[in-house]
């Protein structure tokens, strides 16, 4: 049985565009796509009639009409479950493919990029989870999956992803390393090396996927700042996940591509 790609919406613009994004993923992988809808622990305590009732009830029709006009002949199957989102998103993963949440609902504040309930459950999802950023970026040509690399430790997951992702969409696979930077008489000599490293860390994955164009660049300086100035042309920016070190939280490079990049981000965990 093929696992479905998963949405939480809750009714706002962000988790529309996040539920459009999902159906296109479904697509590509030819999954059936799950809309996910978190009702209150307790609904009784709302009045029933009342617009905040009303509102939370319409959300799950509202979203597949418009699925069902954008994304003709995807199975798209909707469910309502009584607890809180962040839970039942993280339960959710247990059974997707992939996750789909923005990266903030109709909570927080004016100017907020990043929810607390993306934070959480990005860090703890069972499976891929991709975050829509709350802002749409300005149009420009998006033909490159961004993947983030420690040459030293790679993500095998992550990787896998990144590829896969190029693969289906036709786009080329931008692999990125960022190394310490070193005194300039010994900076030409680091560079051949951190590139070498690079070159062999992605060597499984260039081999794979020989129809997959790659870029690969290690720079001195930070990640994050590297990977948030690559999103700028970027369909999609890819870092792995490891639960075991992060006990369930973000480490700093994955705040600062959430909190700052133009484009989806892919948290992708790793065994």
């Amino acid at each position: 049985m093929y696992l479905p790609v998963t949405v939480g919406v809750d009714g706002s613009p962000e988790s529309l565009a996040a539920a459009d994004l999902a159906a296109e993923e479904a697509a590509l992988r030819q999954r059936p796509l799950r809309v996910l809808h978190a009702l209150p622990l307790m609904p009784h305590l709302l009045p029933t009639g009342s617009r905040l009732w009303s509102a939370r009830r319409g959300i799950l029709a509202e979203v597949q009409h418009v699925l069902a006009v954008r994304h003709p002949g995807l199975s798209v199957r909707t469910d309502e479950v009584y607890d809180v989102a962040t839970a039942a998103l993280v339960a959710a993963a247990e059974d997707a493919e992939l996750l789909v949440l923005a990266a903030r609902g109709d909570g927080g504040f004016p100017g907020l990029r990043v929810g607390a309930t993306a934070l959480h459950v990005a860090g703890r999802a069972g499976c891929p989870v991709v975050v829509v950023p709350a802002e749409a970026a300005d149009p420009v040509p998006r033909e490159q999956v961004v993947i983030g690399v420690d040459t030293r430790r790679p993500a095998e997951a992550a990787l896998d992803f990144a590829f896969d992702a190029a693969r289906r969409c036709g786009l080329q696979v931008r692999a990125l390393h960022a190394w310490a930077p070193v005194d300039p008489p010994a900076r030409a000599k680091s560079q051949l090396a951190e590139h070498d490293l690079l070159a062999r860390a992605i060597a499984p994955w260039r081999a794979a996927h020989p129809d997959v164009q790659v870029v690969a660049d290690a720079e001195p300086g930070g990640a994050g700042q590297m990977l948030v100035d690559a999103s700028a042309k970027a369909r999609l920016v890819v870092l792995g996940q490891r639960h075991a070190a992060s006990l369930g939280h973000l480490g700093p490079v994955a705040h600062a591509v959430l909190h700052h990049a133009a484009c989806p981000m892919a948290l992708v965990p790793e065994s």
